[in-house]
């Protein structure tokens, strides 16, 4: 709808303005957002090839010199998008067993556990006694 129609259909000059500058305020927010993560986006590929180049002056010192010509800093910036794409899956794993072992933690009520004194003479005795606790 336009803002003629609007207008023609009764909605107020103040009721434009306020959803225009609501919908200005969501545009804004969402170029900030996008320009953010943008700059962040280069600024992790940018420590990624730092990172790569300081892997390759510390292989070229550690071995003297004697690198094979595939370890390159290309290898190693694919090698890091490869941990980086891992290292977020073990990370989203870890996150997603604590949500879990809380909330069991939270519905697990202690139990009493009854013990017997009495000696056990055999196998059988042992393994009875050891099926009975199970229940």
């Amino acid at each position: 709808m336009d803002l003629y129609e609007a207008l023609k259909a009764g909605t107020s000059a103040e009721e434009l303005l306020k959803a225009f500058h609501k919908d200005l305020d969501e545009a804004n927010a969402r170029i900030a957002a996008e320009q953010e993560a943008a700059g962040h986006k280069e600024y992790l590929t940018a420590c990624r090839e730092n990172l790569a180049d300081t892997i390759i002056d510390y292989a070229e010192a550690l071995f003297e010199g004697s690198l094979d010509a595939s370890f390159s800093t290309k290898y190693i910036i694919e090698a890091l998008k490869d941990f980086e794409k891992e290292i977020k899956q073990v990370i989203n794993l870890s996150k997603k067993l604590n949500k879990t072992f809380e909330k069991t933690k939270d519905n697990k009520k202690p139990t009493e556990t009854k013990t017997t004194t009495r000696s056990i003479s055999n196998d059988d005795d042992i393994i009875a006694q050891f099926l009975k606790s199970l229940k």
